[in-house]
């Protein structure tokens, strides 16, 4: 039996993943978190209860691991106490979880970046800001921190991650307006690329990862190197039978409305450069990323069995007619 710890909570990719490992029986699973979140959730499994930003993280050096699988580490100096407390001879791989973010995208190109793509650079200062400041930034020193630890280990870097218990609401916000509005308000027509994970698809690479025969290595877990908000918008439309009058809402009227990128207009970015190559993921592992519209119909089941709860991301229903009513008076 393989000793696997797993630092984060059963919350989203926690959660998703946790169900995975149930048909993985050669794992005897500990969860290390603080209990705050879904703390009833999975009662079978060992739990060490702490805040890995404490000198909680001290219990876990109480025990050998054969794997770690790390879903919640933003800042270098917590990465550093979980590496300081393991027995490193023992652990025979460290999957962590980081970000598409780590990108520098100021460094504009035609194709999906690679992994060897600029990355940001990470000050002093950077390392100890609270979040969500210099989030990408973090994760950059997290990265390096773990190539120089002498540990084996598998670095994946998602994009924006959708499906089942996402608590985000940013793509889910697209198919709610599909579901219950007729007229859609579309940035730039929808048209802007950037790149996305289906939740099972990160969820595969992170169990595979465990057995990978690569060593030290990043990938890019990419499901659609190029998604765009009229890609979800024309599937959910075509799923659920729908199909909405749209509007179109230039960059200039949403910037001089004050209306921001990827949070108060969810997952619009002002330009093609968020897109990221998934060329060496699908070369090293052996699953098969799921298809569009399979993952989308299979994220609409999910919000469906909630009853189409309302977005909390996002602009509000107020300031979205606004924008609607703006953009056709005569």
């Amino acid at each position: 039996m393989q000793e696997l710890l797993i630092i984060g909570g059963p919350n989203f990719i926690g959660r998703n993943l946790l169900e995975q490992l149930k048909n993985h029986p050669q794992y005897s699973v500990t969860l290390f978190n603080r209990g705050k979140t879904n703390a009833t959730l999975f009662p079978e499994l060992k739990r060490i209860v702490g805040d890995r930003n404490t000198n909680d993280i001290q219990k876990i050096g109480q025990q050998n691991w054969d794997y770690i699988i790390d879903l919640s580490c933003y800042y270098p100096a917590s990465l550093d106490a979980v590496l300081s407390n393991i027995n490193k001879t023992k652990l025979k791989r460290y999957i962590f979880i980081s970000t598409c973010s780590v990108y520098d995208n100021s460094h504009k190109s035609e194709q999906p970046t690679p992994e060897n793509g600029s990355l940001l650079s990470c000050s002093e200062t950077q390392k100890t800001t609270p979040l969500p400041d210099a989030y990408g930034e973090k994760k950059v020193a997290c990265e390096t921190l773990l190539a120089q630890s002498g540990v084996d280990y598998i670095s994946l870097r998602p994009g924006l991650v959708y499906g089942a218990y996402d608590y985000t609401d940013r793509l889910y916000y697209w198919l709610y307006q599909v579901q219950h509005h007729q007229e859609l308000l579309l940035p730039n027509c929808g048209s802007s690329l950037f790149s996305i994970t289906y939740i099972d698809d990160l969820i595969q690479s992170v169990v595979e990862a465990l057995s990978i025969s690569k060593h030290n290595t990043i990938y890019n877990v990419m499901s659609q190197e190029c998604a765009s908000i009229k890609k979800i918008v024309d599937t959910a439309c075509l799923l659920l039978d729908k199909n909405p009058n749209r509007i179109n809402a230039t960059a200039d009227v949403l910037n001089a409305q004050q209306i921001a990128e990827w949070t108060t207009m969810p997952l619009w970015i002002n330009g093609d450069y968020f897109t990221f190559s998934n060329q060496k993921l699908k070369t090293d592992f052996k699953f098969q990323l799921k298809g569009w519209t399979e993952s989308i119909a299979k994220t609409i089941e999910y919000y469906q069995s909630l009853g189409w709860p309302t977005p909390n991301y996002g602009m509000s229903e107020k300031k979205r007619i606004e924008l609607i009513n703006l953009i056709v008076a005569p």
